[in-house]
Formats: C-alpha cells, sequence, structure tokens
C-alpha cells in the first residue's frame, strides 16, 4: 500500500514512523471503548497528508508531530502513499457560482495526481444540499457500503477533507466456505452474538513475545541474526545468536 517508487530507505523510515502513529492512535482510541475498533492508520495518513500540504508554520509543525512526520518534507509526502480502496475528497464552499476559498492549482494537481483524490464545490449554507453531496460521494466511491457518511455541517465551513475507505479481503489460500459454522462473537465485555465464523486447519507461526528483534548482519556468507527471547505457537526459541 506504499508507492514503491520512492527510495528504499525513504520507504522503511515512512513504514516506521506510520506504525509508530497507528499504534499510538489505537492505544488511544482502545482506551476510550471497550467496543471492537477498525483501523487504518495508513488511510488517515494519507487523508491528514493532504491536509498537512496546504498548511504552513504551526499548522503544519503540530501536523507533522501528530503524524510521526517531523522533519519530513510535507510536499514530497504524498507521493509516498498508495493506499488502495481509500478516496478523498476536497469539498470548499460555492457561494452564487464561485468558490469563497480559492484552491491553488499546485494543491489541486498534488490531490489529483499522487493521491486521486477530487476537489469539489458546494454552498455548506445549505445543508441538506452540502450533507448530500458528500454522502452521495462516499456511496459511490464505496460502491453502497459507507451509508449516511455525515449527518451534519456547519454552515460556517470553508473547506472540509473527506476520505472513505472500503476494503474487500482476498484470503490466501482461501477458506472452505463448507467449513462454516456459527460460532460466539465477542461484541464488547458485555454483549456475545452468533455469527458466522470461517475456519481453517493448519500450521501457523504465531509469536507472543513483542520484544523479538531481528537483524541482519551483512559481510557474511550465512545470513546471522540477532535474536531475543522468542515463544511461538509451534516452537520455543531462546538464544542470543541463532543463524540461518
Amino acid at each position: 500500500i506504499i508507492n514503491q517508487t520512492i527510495f528504499t530507505s525513504a520507504l522503511q523510515d515512512l513504514i516506521s514512523r506510520n506504525a509508530d502513529f497507528g499504534a499510538r492512535l489505537y492505544r488511544v482510541l482502545a482506551a476510550r471503548t471497550d467496543e471492537n475498533v477498525l483501523l487504518c492508520p495508513f488511510t488517515l495518513s494519507a487523508a491528514l497528508t493532504v491536509l498537512l500540504s496546504a498548511t504552513n508554520g504551526q499548522t503544519r509543525e503540530q501536523l507533522q508531530a501528530g503524524l510521526t512526520l517531523t522533519r519530513l518534507d510535507a510536499q514530497t509526502l504524498p507521493g509516498g502513499f498508495k493506499v488502495k480502496g481509500h478516496q478523498i475528497l476536497v469539498v470548499v464552499q460555492v457561494l452564487s457560482g464561485a468558490p469563497v476559498v480559492q484552491v491553488a492549482s499546485s494543491y489541486l494537481n498534488l490531490v489529483q495526481t499522487k493521491l486521486g483524490g477530487t476537489v469539489q464545490g458546494v454552498d455548506y449554507t445549505n445543508a441538506y444540499e452540502a450533507i448530500n453531496t458528500i454522502n452521495q460521494w462516499a456511496l459511490e466511491q464505496t460502491v453502497d457500503q459507507v451509508q449516511d457518511f455525515i449527518s451534519e455541517v456547519d454552515h460556517q465551513t470553508q473547506l472540509l477533507l473527506a476520505a472513505v475507505t472500503a476494503y474487500r479481503a482476498s484470503f490466501t489460500p482461501p477458506f472452505n466456505a463448507s467449513s462454516t459454522q456459527d460460532e460466539r462473537f465477542y461484541v464488547d465485555s458485555y454483549h456475545v452474538v452468533m455469527v458466522p465464523m470461517m475456519f481453517r486447519a493448519d500450521k501457523y507461526l504465531l509469536a507472543y513475545d513483542i520484544h523479538f528483534a531481528l537483524w541482519p548482519i551483512e559481510g557474511s556468507k550465512r545470513r546471522k541474526y540477532e535474536c531475543s527471547s522468542v515463544c511461538a505457537h509451534t516452537f520455543l526459541l531462546c538464544t542470543d545468536l541463532c543463524e540461518e
């Protein structure tokens, strides 16, 4: 989901920064509710990067700090993101057929070419029209999967950034539909429902120790790795140096 054409070092740095942002965001969201949380950090990062590219000064610094993108070039960041199933809409205020907010051509080009986004004008003083326009866009982009995307808008809004995402996962190898059976699903700490559960029996490596680290050592015919303690579902490995 990240553009592979950027330099490897920059790619690794961007992935690491977004992983940190996603983990911090998840901790905040999980602490607020005991319900299920569906989170795609890359989608949010891509959308906020569009906003970041249009800011300056303290606002840009705060966004960069929040996204863990400090000291990176805000103008080139959108080129590093390529999120499948993700759509962006920039909606500007329009009165009497003329936009109140003038969108710079360079910014318009960035939104359209780097992230495949769309810029559209609506009259926010007509709340029904604005809400209907944005919700219709969300329906079209997600093939009716995202409904009632927004329910209200502030009539004083000058510019709105909307982002929607719809995914359809393809498992490899696929699940056998004949093995699907109803099982308990814990909605939260207080509610349990019966839902169809996919099932597949196989051997998997499932790590439990979050302190596992893997570092390649260059200059050796045999690749060596420094390893911390690893506890996996099918094996137990506790060594200081393991070799492949």
